[in-house]
């Protein structure tokens, strides 16, 4: 029995007509359907639908009874019945309101629709050419183009006509690249009122063109030119182009006849046993990272799995275009797709889902949650190392030819290896898309051009290896026949000295302090006392889950944020002393942060009011301040010279503070010794006390070490008024 398969161009055709008679009288589909569909379940029998259309608003919208069909069997569903509530919103969502805008057509414009100027032979003769090649790619891309200039002719109501900026617009969107001359020739012809085109006489053209072209089989079946444009205007009068390679065959001694076509192309629409073609489809799904049921659930809006022919045959074809590698796949082996996958109850059915876990098992089993203990194979090496069509199978060739192929690559690599040929710069510049394939004439010219002169059998024997439906793999061909140079590469010394620069430092082992908790969290409080830092805060947002603990690596990296100034070793013995007791990988943070809290107040405070807490005082103390018994004694015996004249006479705070303009109460050694000489104050001590006392005093701002001047005034202030004269 045989089915007409139905043309989604065909349905567009007869929406468009439906609208146009709905933009004409002003009629409501929704009135007509909504009585026939009492539960409101959008859905009606296929002969109420017919009724409607065929019965009630024939005589309106004038639809024959193919289009009817045609468009009963686009909208049904599995069991029968039609979606009528789609075809309503496909009809009726995109109708203007015109009873709201104002006649702005006079009636003086009315003029004939395919009315165009008239321009010389020359002229004509372009635009002919330049609208064979607009009509080829319209009519190959399957494009509809009068939708796209009616929605400019409904905005402005100017009754077949748009302006030169909307017909420019339309081309750049349509994606159809014309020159700016070949654009004015076409403004020149289909120009009207001296402001708008004629898209009503353009887009006919472009009918006329398509139709006389599909008349006379210039276009194949995929909307290709069948022969290379010849550069001229198409006529009927054009004599048929010559094909002297027609039933001409290369004949060989050795291995017998050769045809001159391509042997792909013989094989092109052959059709293929199905484990190939399945093979073929899954290699393209797992190279591409696609999903099947993308393409075909939209096609089955009740998810009962099976989806109609056509429809089956767009989701392969969209399957086809998508990712960054094509897959083509012809007429007979979409055909025995549909008959393999074809569902027994309704011939014009494919179980869509069946096809699809049939190619997902190139990537998992289906249902492995009920079966845990199975073991996923990876893809299948027939897949992964499935030739592109038209390669032979190499183990399959006859061993004499097999043994020429050998012969002729030991041939080419003798010569390129003694003469330092690079033939890959020859293969690209034939290569315009990099695609790694190069015509079989080209390849031979590659290899003329280089010198490597080769029998006639030679060739045909690497052809015959390296050979595919894109051509020849020039990549593949370079690969086993230029040798592998072993190179040094000229950043190896300098990723040897960044790797040595950013290699970390080796570990030290821990000193007697950064072994000592008492002095790393006194440390730790007196950063928080000064800086007024909590901590909890740097470290409560990598305790997601709230288990009052984070791992080493957020607890380090938590204090990072704080900049406590730790050490490797002073981190560690802090990571060690915090561990939680359970789970020694993890740092409890909120017992740190507790402890490091103390330093401003203490924890349960309400259980004893009386208590009044103590702050913790930081201490500027450090290695470089610290002092021995000689240099402590030093201190005091130059403290006691200088106590002997105080601040209140000397006024030495005044200097000090000119020489500090930030006001942060130190001063550099310079500046201190400065001051001293001013107050005749630097006299009294030698030069090991005065280092001594910068010793005691010093205090590390930045990079450098000051002094703090005003210790140093407040201890001599208290040496003078207690006349403490005994050494410390």
């Amino acid at each position: 029995m045989h089915y007409k398969q139905t043309k989604l161009s065909d349905v567009w055709r007869t929406c468009n007509k439906i609208r146009a008679a709905i933009f004409r009288i002003g009629l409501n589909l929704w009135d007509y359907f909504l009585p026939l569909d009492p539960n409101k379940n959008r859905l009606i029998s296929e002969s109420q639908f017919i009724s409607v259309l065929y019965g009630q608003l024939r005589g309106k919208i004038g639809l024959s009874e193919q289009e009817i069909s045609d468009l009963a069997d686009y909208f049904r569903v599995q069991d029968g019945r039609v979606f009528y509530a789609q075809l309503c919103e496909v009809i009726h969502n995109s109708v203007p309101d015109f009873m709201k805008n104002q006649p702005l057509v006079s009636g003086l414009e009315w003029e004939d629709p395919m009315q165009v100027n008239r321009l010389s032979m020359s002229e004509e003769r372009k635009l002919n050419l330049l609208l064979t090649k607009i009509a080829t790619v319209v009519n190959m891309r399957r494009l509809v183009m009068r939708p796209y200039f009616q929605d400019y002719e409904l905005i402005a109501k100017n009754h077949g006509v748009v302006t030169i900026a909307h017909f420019a617009r339309i081309l750049d969107f349509l994606k159809i690249m014309v020159s700016p001359v070949d654009f004015n020739l076409l403004v020149k012809k289909f120009l009207k009122d001296s402001y708008t085109v004629n898209y009503i006489a353009f887009l006919g053209e472009l009918d006329k063109i398509v139709e006389y072209l599909n008349q006379h089989g210039v276009l194949d079946l995929g909307g290709d030119m069948v022969a290379q444009f010849p550069g001229r205007v198409i006529d009927a009068e054009l004599p048929k182009l010559p094909r002297p390679e027609i039933g001409k065959i290369l004949a060989s001694s050795l291995f017998g006849k050769k045809n001159v076509f391509h042997p792909a192309l013989k094989e092109k629409y052959q059709n293929e046993d199905l484990i190939t073609i399945m093979s073929r489809i899954q290699q393209h799904v797992l190279k591409n990272r696609l999903r099947v049921n993308e393409f075909f659930r939209d096609f089955d809006p009740l998810r009962c799995g099976k989806i109609t022919t056509s429809q089956f045959h767009r989701g392969l074809d969209s399957l086809g275009i998508s990712g960054i590698q094509r897959m083509f796949l012809s007429l007979p082996e979409i055909e025995t797709l549909i008959t393999q996958y074809r569902d027994p109850t309704d011939p014009m059915r494919v179980c869509w889902q069946t096809f699809e876990d049939d190619v997902d098992q190139v990537f998992t089993t289906k249902n492995l949650e009920k079966t845990p203990e199975l073991e996923v194979n990876p893809p299948s090496q027939e897949v992964q190392l499935l030739q592109r069509k038209g390669t032979k199978a190499w183990h399959q060739v006859n061993t004499p030819r097999r043994d020429l192929c050998e012969e002729a690559l030991d041939k080419i690599k003798k010569r390129v290896l003694k003469r330092g040929l690079l033939l890959k710069p020859s293969f690209r510049d034939y290569d315009k898309t990099n695609n790694g394939h190069v015509t079989i004439p080209n390849a031979r010219q590659c290899l003329v051009t280089n010198g490597i002169l080769l029998s006639d059998e030679e060739l045909y024997a690497l052809e015959e290896r390296y050979n595919s439906d894109m051509g020849f793999n020039y990549f593949w061909f370079l690969k086993e026949v230029e040798p592998k140079r072993e190179e040094v590469p000229l950043y190896q010394g300098l990723y040897a000295k960044t790797k040595a620069v950013n290699a970390p430092p080796p570990k030290k082992p821990p000193t007697r302090a950064e072994k000592d908790i008492v002095q790393i969290l006194a440390k730790i409080k007196a950063k928080v006392v000064r800086d007024r830092i909590r901590v909890i805060e740097f470290l409560r947002d990598f305790d997601r889950c709230n288990e009052q603990v984070v791992k080493r690596e957020d607890f380090k990296r938590g204090l990072s944020d704080c900049r406590f100034g730790l050490s490797e070793n002073e981190m560690d013995t802090l990571m060690d002393v915090f561990a939680s007791p359970l789970r020694r990988e993890c740092i409890d943070y909120r017992k740190f942060s507790d402890v490091i809290e103390e330093s401003f107040t203490q924890s349960c405070l309400e259980r004893a009011p009386l208590i009044v807490p103590l702050q913790h005082v930081p201490t500027k103390d450090c290695e470089k301040s610290f002092l021995n018994f000689e240099e402590r004694r030093a201190v005091s015996v130059a403290l006691q010279k200088l106590a002997k004249k105080p601040d209140l006479q000397m006024n030495l705070l005044c200097v000090f503070q000119d020489y500090d303009k930030s006001n942060c109460g130190t001063v550099t050694r310079e500046q201190f010794l400065k001051a001293l000489h001013m107050r005749g104050m630097a006299d009294l001590v030698s030069t090991n006390e005065f280092e001594v006392i910068c010793k005691c005093f010093g205090f590390e701002r930045g990079m450098r070490d000051e002094v703090d001047y005003r210790s140093f005034i407040k201890a001599l202030d208290v040496l003078y008024a207690t006349d403490k004269y005994t050494p410390i």
